[in-house]
């Protein structure tokens, strides 16, 4: 038989009106709550972790994942898209530093990470994954799309993160990996491909850009010593992706283009189309204001200026094989 509430609070005083409230039913503990106004109390989140940091993450299949990671701080309540970055063979993730440091400027918060097998990415040891890397197994590439999952689980993690606005960029094997994954991914928003190839490692490109680049925006780049593969891989999509073509051979293959006297020009073509694909606008440096004038001259020009752009023409030629460095050749998607 129960108590009426106000003669259990006079006999037994709050402590006993607690006692009573927690043993309900049929002698069975209640389930625990928060006091009102204090939900969540007890569990709050530490403050998000902007900093530069190596991180790793586990895939479905077990692998160890070692990245780096950049993120952007974004304004109060908004948050950043993300840009997974899958380097070359026999790379390894801090190959794309620089452009990763750039592309988190353009509000990306950018992971890049090491292929299994390769770098920090080589447990567990009893899976012999730096053997199969090394012997370039076409079974160990061809699972290497858990990374990028394993990548995205990771990041959907981070409370500040878009997890619905994501691209893809890789570099050689890099470029097979993206396009394997582009569509199992979710919603991804734009895949950059350096220098990708018809069938590395036994990844068949022709077969999976049929799958991507007519819903997702693609961007493919070489040189022009390698760009027989981008003419091949436009003509399998029916020209649904963009091909863009660079001087040079095998010297700028990948990431190594970045390193090319035209390096700041594919940087700067690849960091537009990803902004355009997650829809934000691309940030440009803004030119010093302040530069000092010199007596007699109204713009602050010196007089021997003419010479010093003679020379940097000079100087330009010289880069390029004494010829004037030749503008990149689009092809393909012009959408």
């Amino acid at each position: 038989m129960r108590m009426p509430l106000k003669m259990t609070v006079r006999r037994f005083g709050l402590v006993g009106l607690i006692a009573v409230c927690w043993f309900v039913g049929d002698g069975q503990p209640a389930a625990a709550q928060d006091p009102p106004g204090f939900a969540g109390s007890m569990t709050r989140r530490p403050p998000p972790d902007f900093s530069d940091r190596t991180v790793e993450f586990t895939t479905a299949d077990g692998v160890i994942i070692k990245a780096d990671f950049y993120p952007s701080k974004p304004a109060n309540g908004a948050t950043t898209p993300i840009a997974i970055l899958i380097h070359m063979y026999p790379a390894d993730r801090s190959s794309w530093k620089s452009f990763a440091t750039e592309l988190r400027k353009q509000g990306f918060s950018v992971l890049a990470y090491d292929i299994r097998g390769q770098g920090g990415s080589t447990a567990p040891k009893d899976r012999k994954l730096a053997e199969a890397y090394k012997e370039r197994s076409t079974v160990h590439f061809q699972s290497a799309s858990m990374d990028v999952l394993g990548a995205m689980s990771w990041l959907a993690q981070q409370e500040f993160v878009d997890s619905q606005r994501f691209v893809l960029v890789g570099a050689s094997i890099g470029c097979s990996i993206s396009l394997n994954t582009a569509t199992q991914a979710g919603d991804c928003k734009g895949v950059v491909c350096l220098s990708p190839g018809e069938n590395y490692m036994g990844l068949d490109s022709l077969q999976q850009i049929k799958n991507v680049a007519p819903y997702v925006p693609t961007l493919l780049i070489s040189p022009e010593g390698e760009y027989g593969s981008i003419e091949k891989l436009l003509e399998a999509c029916d020209n649904k992706a963009k091909g863009l073509k660079f001087p040079g051979g095998p010297e700028y293959h990948g990431t190594k283009m970045f390193d090319a006297p035209y390096g700041g020009e594919v940087q700067s073509k690849v960091i537009d189309f990803l902004c355009k694909g997650v829809g934000i606008e691309v940030k440009k440096e803004k030119e010093s204001d302040d530069k000092p004038k010199v007596d007699g001259d109204k713009d602050g020009k010196k007089s021997g200026d003419s010479k010093k752009k003679k020379s940097k023409k000079k100087n330009s030629r010289k880069k390029t094989g004494g010829k004037k460095a030749k503008k990149p050749v689009e092809s393909g998607d012009d959408d």
